[in-house]
């Protein structure tokens, strides 16, 4: 049975991709990432536990938490000193809640890949949705993530990315038997942007903040942690 790797928050969207990927005959290995600015990440896990009952030890695999603060705060450290002036005349227009939330999810994806390296695994998951309002949830950006994956002999997919209607997204989890609620944690940065203001020039900075600043660091620490023990818990 071949594995696949999903980025599982919790939330609906992660719920119906998990439920999509076992259909297909996959085993779930589902990873929940803490950026340590989140509330309650562990409510994850009492979703994915319901999906580990109906389905079963063999099907679904709950992995532990996985922080990633220290692979954040290398991202952030190269654009929070930066000034104004400067953001603007390299990168354009992109406003501070879609830089965290586009160097939080490149956190999560460096861990993924290490993760992936670990476990000898090839595909990653991530709900992603176009309709979702966050400049990592266009092609733009889902285009330039596929690549950073490729790298590592690894494919990421998006299948609910032309996922839109929420309504159809609640009886897809009541047809297969699930009640369409869920416990997820809550990160106090993630701020979609709204719908009249995203703009192309808003994805199209955040995709020069990818390629100009963040790429190369990610590749650096995909190899500067790839052999470290990294835990669940601080201590």
């Amino acid at each position: 049975m071949d594995s696949a790797l999903v980025l599982f928050s919790g939330g609906k969207d992660s719920f119906y991709l998990t439920l999509l990927m076992l259909e297909k005959g996959y085993k779930v290995k589902l990873v929940t990432f803490e950026n340590g600015c989140g509330l309650k990440s562990e409510n994850a896990i009492q979703t994915a536990n319901r999906i580990k009952e109906k389905y079963g030890n063999n099907k679904v695999e709950i992995l532990n938490i996985q922080k990633i603060e220290a692979i954040w705060r290398d991202f952030l450290n190269l654009f929070y000193n930066k000034k104004t002036s400067e953001i603007l005349k390299e990168y354009g227009e992109i406003t501070i809640s879609q830089f965290n939330c586009l160097s939080c999810r490149l956190s999560m994806y460096v861990m993924s890949i290490i993760l992936c390296n670990k476990m000898n695994m090839k595909l990653v998951v991530d709900g992603a949705r176009n309709n979702q309002l966050f400049a990592i949830e266009q092609d733009l950006l889902l285009t330039r993530f596929k690549a950073f994956f490729a790298k590592y002999h690894i494919k990421i997919d998006f299948p609910l990315k032309n996922f839109k209607d929420n309504f159809e997204l609640k009886n897809q989890l009541l047809i297969r038997g699930f009640i369409p609620k869920t416990l997820e944690p809550q990160c106090l940065l993630g701020m979609p942007i709204s719908k009249k203001d995203i703009t192309t020039e808003i994805i199209e900075s955040s995709a020069k903040v990818f390629d100009k600043l963040l790429l190369k660091k990610a590749n650096e620490l995909v190899e500067k942690y790839k052999n470290i023990n990294i835990s669940g818990e601080y201590i």
